[in-house]
């Protein structure tokens, strides 16, 4: 299991809301959420594996009054959670295919995706095949768009621990590696008191704690947020990555779409992953938060709302 390479993609909280459509992408139904109204955007959670509430639930309470807010369920988050996991299914072009097929369902002839950590992967890659359909990019804590800075956050991590953490990490993961991910997933809802499960809770607070400003911090719905995630699809996609070479970066290079970049002074993600997507996205603007981890929506939630909504609500109400 190969954690410490893609732990940063988790985002997000059980869901609350009702509110769910369905699709079918061959055999697998997915399901989706829309709140507000006015023109469309797209919000791509963190993950994969993610639920997919957290922040969109806060960001949709910020918007809803101007668009329609839209939130897939990911295949393998949320109510889309329970499909089989394996190659075939969780891959990144089964997930873009997802988002196309959304689009279509729903009609919409133009969107904004709003993508967070690993949803800002998906966004760009969306918008480098189906960039006539996507009239503004938002990237939030984006992941990378090329396997050649994939290290950077496992490298950033590792120098933020400590010698006592990182011998606290080797000890618990040899206690839950011997359960498969798939096992882990399962004990974690059948018998959150387990060992195993106490040393995979305790394992993911030391590398989200290194996600933060401030490493004392934990998000406020950690307990019900690591339950929630399902943690199965992260090698997939981290193997895919790395063995295929994936990289978008020259397809990037040729979109005039506007985009907005977000991110933390400290996101352990590394800055050049940022400034490797301002280079790409020529019609771009980039924003920095000062004193500010991987989690801008907790760590500076004030200047991060600000930023946004200027960029989606003020903006278009001058025009």
């Amino acid at each position: 299991m190969k954690y410490l390479q893609v732990i940063i993609f988790f985002l997000s909280n059980f869901c609350y809301s009702q509110n769910f459509k369905s699709f079918k992408n061959g055999e697998i139904e997915l399901f989706y959420e829309e709140h507000g109204k006015g023109p469309a955007l797209y919000i791509l959670t963190g993950g994969p594996g993610a639920p997919p509430d957290d922040p969109s639930y806060l960001i949709i309470d910020s918007l809803k009054s101007f668009y329609t807010c839209v939130v897939l369920h990911q295949r393998g988050s949320g109510r889309s959670r329970n499909i089989p996991i394996n190659s075939q299914t969780i891959n990144i072009k089964s997930y873009l295919q997802d988002i196309e097929l959304l689009r279509q369902v729903r009609k919409d002839k133009k969107i904004i995706l709003a993508g967070i950590s690993w949803g800002g992967l998906l966004a760009m890659n969306y918008t480098a095949l189906y960039p006539q359909y996507v009239s503004k990019l938002v990237l939030i804590c984006s992941a990378p768009p090329s396997y050649k800075v994939w290290d950077v956050l496992a490298d950033n991590q590792y120098v933020r621990r400590s010698v006592n953490e990182l011998d606290s990490l080797n000890a618990l993961i040899k206690i839950f590696s011997v359960k498969t991910d798939r096992e882990l997933d399962s004990l974690k809802h059948v018998d959150p008191s387990g060992k195993e499960v106490i040393a995979f809770k305790k394992f993911i607070a030391i590398h989200v704690r290194a996600m933060f400003y401030d490493r004392n911090k934990l998000p406020a719905n950690f307990d019900s947020l690591f339950i929630e995630f399902n943690f199965q699809p992260i090698p997939f996609i981290d193997k895919e990555v790395l063995e295929t070479k994936w990289d978008i970066t020259e397809a990037l290079k040729k979109l005039n779409v506007p985009a907005l970049i977000m991110y933390g002074r400290q996101d352990d993600q590394g800055e050049s992953t940022f400034f490797l997507q301002k280079e790409c996205l020529k019609n771009s603007e980039m924003h920095v938060i000062e004193k500010c981890g991987h989690y801008i929506w907790e760590d500076q939630r004030a200047e991060f709302y600000k930023i946004l909504m200027n960029y989606l609500v003020e903006r278009k109400i001058r025009l």
